[in-house]
């Protein structure tokens, strides 16, 4: 059952998307809950608004937060752009996971890590999904030495789950929600 979360169970783990504009975000969000929510255009900062949805389905219930893109301060011109890039940084305190999604093509860059670095000092759960693998010319170990690269770059934080999906194909997107909730379960587990 998918419907708009507006006044749901608060208690419900929350699992935002995030990430730059372009990387699939809105694509992941249509495909895990098999509609389209939001529109999948081209055209960096389609999605403006935060898209709250509650999600049901395979035994799991989590919010779904789709966000706007979030881009470097020199490329916000515009007001309403703004407006969407404080509602993209609600959303990641809003939220209890973060899932950063990544182009495959552009690997991680500097907005990717400063994006991961504002969810981590905020002290959320991350899981980096590698989106548009299903367009990456793949040799016997692009995944092992993609992510040992990736990485080095997000050093010190080397211990964060990373899986390579395809939004467009639906590839690994289901396992991308289980991360995220073992991420969620892990948060809240007491250690006596």
């Amino acid at each position: 059952i998918v419907e708009e979360a507006e006044g749901l169970n608060e208690s419900l783990p929350k699992i935002s998307i995030i990430g730059q504009p372009n990387v699939g975000k809105s694509s992941l969000l249509n495909a895990l809950i098999g509609e389209e929510r939001t529109i999948v255009s081209e055209i960096a900062g389609t999605t403006r608004d935060t898209i709250h949805t509650h999600y049901k389905l395979f035994q799991k219930e989590f919010i779904l937060i789709d966000t706007a893109g979030l881009r470097r301060k020199n490329k916000v011109n515009e007001d309403l752009e703004f407006f969407s890039v404080i509602r993209a940084i609600k959303a990641v305190d809003e939220s209890d996971v973060c899932m950063l999604v990544l182009d495959a093509e552009k690997g991680i860059t500097q907005q990717d890590l400063n994006i991961f670095s504002l969810a981590s000092k905020k002290g959320k759960g991350i899981v980096v999904l590698v989106n548009k693998w299903d367009l990456m010319d793949k040799k016997t170990n692009t995944a092992r030495d993609y992510e040992a690269d990736l990485k080095k770059r997000l050093a010190p934080f080397v211990d964060l789950p990373v899986l390579f999906i395809s939004a467009k194909d639906k590839t690994r997107i289901f396992k991308a929600v289980e991360l995220a909730m073992e991420v969620y379960e892990n948060r809240n587990r007491k250690i006596p």
